[in-house]
């Protein structure tokens, strides 16, 4: 999974998944195949300094914007398709809407596969109610009309 917003210009940003298809050990860089709206975009990462101070003295890091996802958390799948999804509804779903993203984030029910499910994962944010009944009452008094 890809960790930065700066290749946008390539489809890519912050979630993106992708495939590590080589790792040049010479020029320290990764070669990734994402999968994009449109296609497939193979490009080339290398590896990110970030400078910083750590007690006054400057410091760095060096790494790749990547990450193994193996398993997502629910945030970072918000807007993505995922062809199969592996689910643990439980109580480490902690706010209002999480169980339903990460319902929806398969396009196929059959691909859906459920390993935990706790009924207190199903959160619902109290003002999203309020507004339903408000919506069904307005809908109620256009239908008498």
């Amino acid at each position: 999974m890809y960790l930065k917003n700066d290749l946008a210009k390539h489809k890519i940003c912050n979630g993106t998944i992708g495939i590590i298809t080589d790792v040049g050990l010479e020029k320290l860089e990764v070669r990734v195949a994402f999968s994009v709206v449109g296609g497939i975009v193979d490009i080339i990462i290398k590896r990110d300094t970030a400078t910083f101070f750590v007690d006054g003295k400057p410091s760095s890091r060096c790494q790749f914007p990547l990450q193994n996802s193996y398993a997502l958390i629910v945030h970072k799948t918000q807007g993505l398709t995922l062809y199969k999804v592996f689910l643990f509804l439980n109580n480490q779903i902690f706010s209002a809407g999480q169980a339903y993203v990460a319902l929806s984030r398969c396009p196929n029910w059959s691909n859906v596969y459920i390993a935990a499910l706790n009924p207190s994962a199903f959160i619902t944010d109290q003002s999203m109610i309020e507004e339903y009944e408000r919506l069904e009452q307005i809908a109620s008094i256009l239908l008498s009309l």
